[in-house]
């Protein structure tokens, strides 16, 4: 491995989201995918990061998986980060109340303290994935 290349692992499970072959098209990381405990994305071994595209954050709500994926977020060692992909119109039809989207998103951030992040679509996930490598030495 290319000691500068971003070593990334993902989640078997996130084959088809279009984020994979964004990364694998950038040239910039090492990847390995492999079915993951916790998480989508594993960088540099540091960050752990949940993708959650808007129709899925809303499932994942009323079925009640979303606190119960975030809690083994931040149980995790690595730091954690969510980053939520879509946009508005991706809601269309969901059936979910703004406020209930609203009070999901601030459980998550200010009770859980899990940053989040927002991407419109695989390619800027992708992107986010490489801008959020933590630096490459210890912080003194």
């Amino acid at each position: 491995m290319d000691e500068h290349k971003i070593k990334i692992i993902a989640d078997d499970r996130e084959r088809n989201s279009g984020v994979l072959s964004a990364l694998r098209s950038d040239g910039c990381c090492d990847l390995k995918i492999h079915r993951m405990p916790v998480g989508d994305y594993l960088i540099d071994e540091r960050v752990l990061v949940e993708r959650k595209t808007l129709p899925d954050l809303v499932a994942s709500i009323k079925d009640g998986r979303l606190f119960r994926q975030a809690l083994r977020l931040v149980e995790a060692e690595p730091w954690c980060v969510i980053v939520l992909e879509g946009t508005v119109s991706d809601l269309t039809g969901s059936g979910m109340r703004r406020e209930a989207i609203q009070g999901a998103l601030i459980t998550l951030t200010l009770y859980l303290g899990i940053p989040l992040l927002r991407s419109m679509g695989p390619d800027e996930t992708a992107r986010l994935l490489i801008y959020i490598v933590p630096a490459r030495k210890p912080m003194k």
